[in-house]
């Protein structure tokens, strides 16, 4: 059977998971390693969903969240231009039973468009 955690730990794509209060429950190293060179800082867990994201995202961000919490939006995706490459975020919503949880949010460093 397959480890589940080890496999979030080595995939070769960012992966950061928050609760419903947006606050940061996982990373894999990926992601600690992206989140280090682009953002100067490795470890969010305890912060909130928003302070992982540049200051030119956060409206839009915001807005994305607050419908998930209403069910308005499966998910949603953006491509950022980067200096060498494009990266697109997914941000998935996930829900217990009919209950707001959290969401997923996968970064590739590459665009997926």
């Amino acid at each position: 059977m397959v480890d589940v955690a080890k496999m979030l730990e080595n995939v070769n794509v960012a992966i950061l998971a928050s609760d419903a209060d947006f606050k940061v429950i996982y990373q894999n190293e990926k992601c600690r390693q992206l989140f280090k060179e682009v953002l100067g800082r490795e470890n969010y867990i305890g912060a909130h969903l928003i302070e992982c994201h540049k200051p030119e995202t956060t409206e839009k961000v915001e807005g994305y969240f607050k419908e998930y919490k209403e069910k308005k939006r499966p998910f949603d995706y953006y491509v950022m231009d980067e200096p060498e490459h494009k990266t697109t975020v997914v941000n998935v919503p996930f829900y217990d039973g009919e209950a707001f949880a959290g969401v997923v949010e996968f970064i590739f460093e590459s665009s997926l468009a």
